[in-house]
């Protein structure tokens, strides 16, 4: 087994977006805010509005939803001075607040914008993919409090299983429409 896939497999849970599912409610932000006290201002996980779009004379209005990928090889980790920001073995990508001065080099560093420094602390404030959660076999918050089952998690076997289970429940709708 190679390395990567070593890593891939001490990976036990992982959070799947569908965007097409998503309609903009931003529960999973207000749920990660809460689950992480954060005011006003920082937010760990972003839905963002694209749109209005014209499509076929119909105005429509996509959503997407960005949160940290807990990158292979984390910019924000290697440029973090002071060793706070970690990636845990399972691929989980977190700031120790305890080491961190809120300096800001890991958010300078991440090529996605992700790490946002939280003004009531002083300290970063990024996804950990609500490790403390997750460790009590709990969804992360985001995940737990979407309406539309936009955000899914659980082992990448569960995942597919219910993606697949979606797809055929979409296709048995459209035969049923359709004949």
């Amino acid at each position: 087994m190679s390395q990567e896939q070593q890593k891939i497999e001490k990976r036990k849970d992982l959070l799947l977006v569908d965007s097409t599912r998503c309609i903009g409610c931003f529960s999973c932000e207000v749920a990660c805010k809460l689950e992480h006290n954060l005011p006003a201002g920082p937010r760990m996980f972003k839905v963002i509005q694209m749109g209005p779009v014209e499509n076929d004379d119909k105005l429509l209005m996509n959503f997407m939803a960005v949160t940290c990928l807990h990158c292979d090889r984390p910019a924000c980790v290697l440029a973090c001075p002071t060793g706070a920001m970690k990636k845990k073995e399972d691929g989980i990508v977190f700031s120790d607040p305890e080491l961190c001065i809120g300096c800001q080099t890991c958010a300078i560093a991440c090529p996605f914008g992700i790490p946002q420094l939280n003004p009531a602390t002083g300290k970063i404030a990024k996804c950990d993919g609500c490790m403390d959660r997750v460790e009590q076999d709990l969804w992360p918050a985001c995940a737990l409090k979407c309406p539309t089952g936009a955000l899914s998690f659980g082992t990448s076997a569960r995942v597919i299983q219910d993606v697949r289970q979606q797809e055929a429940m979409k296709i048995a709708r459209s035969l049923k429409v359709d004949g």
